[in-house]
């Protein structure tokens, strides 16, 4: 028989409707028989207990008197009620002394009580104690029959089954009706559901009949069919839309289903790909990675089939014209809502111009763009790399810094696009003194920077250095001229130096300053020296720091005569430093800590005030003649200093000097460094009125083009020329060319350290106009330059002046 689940709607409410209707019918009934048969019992046992109490009683005088007719008497009563079988009446020694038996019954009543008892039926019975007063004179027993029972229990049987049989009939009857009520809506909901998936159109709806639950249910069913149609609508326009972006993406797309196969691909993944197939194999596609980048392509596809990892991932591809395609891809795996493998799903996009960008990029910042070497940033990390190398292996490596010897003056002199071509042919000479595996690399302007890797010995770096000279000794033609460039290098060597990377920076650095101070063209290695160099550099540095504060800084004054009347015609103003422990230290000492450190800036503008208050109050008293000069050094960088004609109106004003009697000096090599912004800056001092000199001419690089353009009023000869005369005929010749050539710009000359008869002779014969010297004087404070000019003033008015 098949189960209830497996049957129909309809039979399921006829079978159920018929159980139910058969379970409360029989319980029912048996309910009522139950009690039926408990009330008939009930009343069979009353009915014996009333028979037997009377009886008992009319028994106990007969039984008194032993007058047994009386007590068959009393028990021959008992035939009015057909029931009762037997009545049995025994003495005190339960012995029979009476009876009574029905004419339906065979039973007889035993001799003795005993025998009674002993007896097992399955009618009503009851012993009733025979009593005189309170003694025991008998005992009664009464027997009923149970067949009235039984018959009247078999009718109500017959009744019950007749209401069951008829119960059912009309459940029957009624469960179909109920299926009619409560199937036909379900067949037709049924039916409509059918008919939706066969048509596959959502928009069909249930009819609805009734205002009850199946009603409800109808309106449950067309509401989800609304919000199915809807969804589909909506899954629809989605699908048609994904396929329109797929169509339309810049960015190629693919589904691999959970066999590996390929299942879909989009327009843009075959352009990427340069391929017309449909479905390609994934195994085709391998095929088509650069070899470079197929082993990690094939780890990648194996963790996301092994381990469902996603793949993020560049590689190159190879496509029908032999080009190379840099893609990336992106795939991940696709799941159901329980979790079950669908397949993959991933996209690639095609970053060939990002990857050539990003090269460009990556040249731009690692590579210097004019020599194509390597730029500052690079070289750090290989250094450091170097560093960590050389630690590892017990080995050594040199650090090489260069630095290009008056490269500026090539730039000014040429152009910027000669110091172009310069850069260049020196970074191809420089590449080639070196290893493939050692590193050149431009970290700025006209400073290289070389790492030897691998260094045996000392010696090895020295071939190196000696090499790099060498070659760069060799002219470069540059706009039809021979250039001959220098280079100063400093070295360093790790571990021998050290292993920190800042450090061997610094020494490499103070090595090549070591250089250049040793007269440029050449190497030098760091050494211990040179840091303690550097140790006192800085606590000079901090001394003159607390020299400006305390104001130990002094001025002397040294005076320029007239070399036709011997006339004093100025002063030149110096600096000295009067160290409280170290006693005078003299400017040569502690002038180029300051040029260095910036500390210039407030030391030149202190000497300058200071010089024009001084030599100023000299002339207002008429110590000094009022077309005499106070000539004050300006250093690089107060000349490059934008407020500098403003800071010398300034001066002026306050130390009441007129601007004629201010004299600035300035080195070649500071006006050489820019020649341009070298002019404009001394055109707007000139318009502040005072004279612009130009001091130890001769020693620097300075062009006749260049002086001839420059608005300055006085040539200062350098000491160096003048220190040979007589006895050096070249200084001589040029002494008498500077002087010459000054005249003919109608400049003013004045020589230096004039210190011998012979040099004055000389200068006065070669018309020099004024000389300052110890052959004059040497510097002398305020109050002696004050009994100097006094002195000098009293012997030229008694004509006893001689030098």
């Amino acid at each position: 028989m098949q189960s209830l689940q497996t049957q129909s709607l309809r039979r399921k409410l006829v079978i159920i409707s018929l159980i139910t209707s058969g379970l409360t019918l029989l319980l029912s009934n048996t309910a009522f028989m139950s009690l039926e048969y408990y009330l008939s019992r009930h009343d069979t046992q009353e009915k014996l207990s009333v028979l037997g109490e009377v009886i008992a009683k009319r028994a106990t005088t007969a039984l008194t008197f032993s007058d047994y007719d009386l007590l068959h008497t009393n028990l021959k009563t008992l035939k009015a009620d057909h029931s009762i079988l037997r009545g049995c009446i025994y003495d005190e020694n339960q012995q029979l002394v009476a009876q009574y038996q029905s004419v339906q019954s065979n039973i007889t009543c035993p001799k003795r009580l005993l025998q009674l008892q002993s007896e097992q039926n399955n009618n009503f019975s009851q012993y009733f104690v025979i009593r005189l007063e309170s003694e025991h004179i008998g005992t009664l027993y009464l027997e009923n029959s149970r067949q009235d029972l039984l018959n009247r229990f078999n009718q109500f049987l017959l009744f019950s089954i007749i209401i069951l049989a008829v119960s059912v009939v009309l459940a029957v009857f009624l469960a179909n009706q109920l299926q009619d009520v409560v199937a036909r809506p379900m067949r037709e909901l049924s039916n409509t559901l059918k008919n939706i998936m066969r048509n596959k159109d959502y928009s069909i709806r249930a009819v609805k009949e009734n205002n009850d639950e199946l009603g409800d249910l109808v309106d449950l069913f067309n509401g989800l069919l609304g919000t199915v149609e809807e969804e589909n609508s909506s899954l629809k326009t989605s699908e048609e839309r994904f396929r329109k972006l797929t169509a339309l993406s810049p960015v190629g797309i693919f589904q691999v289903d959970a066999k590996q196969q390929l299942q879909y691909v989009n327009q843009r993944w075959r352009d990427i790909h340069g391929t017309d197939d449909k479905t390609p194999s994934l195994h085709e596609w391998f095929k088509l990675v650069h070899p470079a980048d197929l082993v990690p392509a094939q780890n990648a596809w194996n963790r996301l089939i092994s381990k469902q990892e996603s793949i993020a991932l560049e590689l190159r591809l190879t496509r029908r014209n032999g080009e190379y395609t840099w893609i990336h891809m992106l795939a991940g795996a696709l799941h159901d809502r329980d979790g079950e493998l669908l397949g993959y799903l991933g996209a690639i996009s095609d970053i060939s111009e990002l990857k050539s960008a990003q090269i460009k990029m990556e040249n731009l910042a690692f590579y210097d763009p004019l020599t194509g070497l390597a730029n500052r940033r690079l070289f750090k990390n290989r250094l450091e790399k170097s560093v960590k190398s050389v630690m590892r292996s017990s080995s050594s490596m040199a650090l090489m810094f260069l630095d290009m010897d008056q490269f500026k003056r090539i730039n000014d002199t040429l152009g910027h696009d000669a110091g172009d071509i310069l850069l260049k042919e020196v970074s191809t000479r420089l590449n080639a003194t070196v290893r493939e595996n050692d590193t050149v690399s431009r970290i700025g302007g006209d400073e290289f920077t070389i790492l030897l890797t691998d260094v045996h010995q000392m010696a090895d770096v020295r071939v190196v250095a000696e090499k790099i000279l060498h070659s760069l000794a060799k002219p470069i033609r540059i706009k039809g001229q021979d250039i001959v460039t220098t280079v100063s290098i400093g070295i360093t060597m790790t571990p021998e130096d050290s292993t920190d990377v800042n450090t061997l920076m610094k020494n490499a650095d103070l090595a090549m300053y070591r250089a250049k101070e040793l007269g440029r063209n050449n190497f030098q290695f760091y050494s211990e020296d040179m840091n303690h160099s550097i140790l006192e550099h800085l606590a000079l540095e901090k001394e003159i720091k607390e020299a400006i504060q305390r104001e130990q800084f002094t001025l002397v004054f040294q005076p320029k005569v007239s070399l036709f009347d011997y006339s004093i015609t100025g002063v030149e103003t110096l600096i000295r430093w009067e160290h409280p422990d170290k006693g005078i230290i003299t400017p040569d000492r502690f002038i180029p800590v300051a040029e260095e450190t910036g500390q210039i800036l407030d030391i030149g503008s202190w000497v300058l005030e200071q010089s024009c208050r001084q030599v100023g109050s000299l002339i207002r008293d008429n110590v000094l003649p009022r077309s005499a000069k106070v000539a004050v050094n300006l250093s690089a960088k107060q000349f490059a200093d934008p407020d500098l004609a403003a800071k010398i109106r300034n001066v002026i004003e306050i130390s009441q000097i007129p601007p004629e009697c201010v004299e600035l000096e300035l080195t070649e090599s500071t006006l050489m460094d820019d020649v341009e912004t070298a002019i404009q800056i001394m055109q707007e001092i000139k318009t502040t009125g005072v004279s612009i000199a130009i001091d130890d001419f001769g020693t620097g690089y300075s062009s006749l083009a260049y002086i001839k353009r420059f608005p300055i009023d006085v040539l200062k000869v350098d000491r160096s020329f003048v220190r040979d005369i007589p006895e050096d005929q070249n200084d001589m010749a040029i002494t008498a060319a500077v002087i010459a050539m000054a005249h003919k710009l109608s400049l003013e000359v004045v020589a230096e350290g004039v210190e011998t008869q012979e040099q004055l002779h000389f200068l006065r014969r070669n018309n020099c106009d004024e000389g300052q010297g110890y052959l004059f004087s040497r510097p002398l404070s305020l109050g002696q330059l004050h009994q100097f000019l006094q002195a000098t003033e009293r012997q030229r008015q008694s004509h006893n002046y001689q030098i």
